[in-house]
């Protein structure tokens, strides 16, 4: 059974290189556009890891997994944080569920070998 990742991402660009990057190493990805939808697509999937962009419309990234830390049902599942401002990285660090954090622009490598770390897969 091929592992599922969510991915939550507004800049479509990055999102369909994501999506490409992680269907060719054999996950079966899912996405998302904005916060406001991405309680209810984790409930839908379930998926095994999330990449979560920061900068979301409706709702931002650290909006997101504070809603998934009081939700008995989404609260375990881990979560890669993505975004161009290193210095949020911070704001993730009280959350346990947050695994790692990819700054933005990617280096692809590192990118799949955080994935497969917060998946267990190396």
């Amino acid at each position: 059974m091929k592992k599922r990742i969510l991915i939550i991402e507004d800049e479509m660009g990055i999102l369909q290189l994501l999506m490409m990057v992680l269907a060719k190493e054999g996950y079966e990805v899912y996405t998302c556009q904005n916060g406001r939808e991405a309680i209810a697509k984790m409930k839908q999937v379930r998926p095994h890891l999330i990449l979560l962009d920061v900068m979301l419309p409706g709702m931002d990234g650290r909006s997101v997994i504070s809603i998934m830390e009081h939700d008995l049902e989404l609260n375990s599942i881990p979560v890669l944080v993505t975004s161009a401002l290193v210095e949020s990285e911070a704001l993730f660090q009280p959350f346990p569920q947050v695994k790692g954090f990819c700054a933005k622009p990617f280096v692809l490598k590192d990118l799949v070998t955080k994935v497969k770390a917060a998946l267990g897969d190396q």
